[in-house]
């Protein structure tokens, strides 16, 4: 009786050392993904544009469709505000575009993988515009776009996410490690092939990078 109780003693400890350590493991490999990721909100227009502007050489230019900026508080996909962003397409038979920019604040990227970015279009709108990322880097202060424009549905959120790591597909040419740690300016362009008619508003908000 004694050696079974001495052995016990020790058997208790262990139990609950081994129980513990698989309880560990479960927390730590059940916790989802989002636990371990970083990201950081360049742009969220909680209190004003932050900055965001249509550019001089844009408006002086006679296919270029935007108009004006503020902020808004009709539509956000993340806290209260976002960008408003008023545009005015004729419904012209060619390609017509809103744009609108900021030079960055955070100007290296390379700990993120990812840019998004979520655009509204109200409910109202036309079917056929499009959204277009374009991203100026380095000390030449390349033009570099998104590969592709993406359609923007009328009353709906749209979430535009590109890749920004080395031999990314996101973009129209072919981008090294050193793209992302000198970004210059942030762009978006609102686009429409031809014939399509709407004077109102576009929702930007939620500028984000992501790993």
């Amino acid at each position: 009786m004694l050696r079974h109780a001495q052995h016990s003693k020790f058997f208790i400890p262990k139990l609950k050392i081994f129980t513990t350590l698989l309880i560990t493991i479960f927390l730590f490999t059940s916790l989802p993904a989002a636990s371990y990721s970083k990201e950081i909100v360049l742009y969220g227009f909680e209190k004003d544009p932050q900055g965001w502007e249509i550019p001089d050489w844009a408006m002086n230019k006679t296919d270029h469709t935007g108009r004006q900026i503020s902020v808004s508080e009709f539509n956000a996909s993340e806290g209260r505000y976002s960008l408003e962003f008023d545009v005015e397409f004729s419904g012209a038979p060619h390609w017509e575009g809103a744009y609108v920019e900021r030079v960055a604040d955070v100007t290296d990227w390379s700990p993120f993988s990812y840019l998004s970015v979520d655009i509204f279009l109200p409910k109202n709108a036309p079917q056929g515009l499009r959204a277009r990322v374009i991203l100026t880097v380095g000390e030449g202060w390349k033009w570099t776009e998104a590969n592709k424009a993406y359609p923007l549905a009328p009353g709906e959120w749209t979430v535009i996410k590109l890749d920004l790591t080395p031999n990314s597909m996101s973009w129209r040419k072919f981008i090294d490690d050193k793209f992302r740690s000198d970004i210059r300016k942030l762009g978006i362009r609102i686009e429409s092939n031809g014939k399509i008619t709407y004077k109102g508003p576009v929702y930007i908000d939620n500028v984000k990078l992501s790993d």
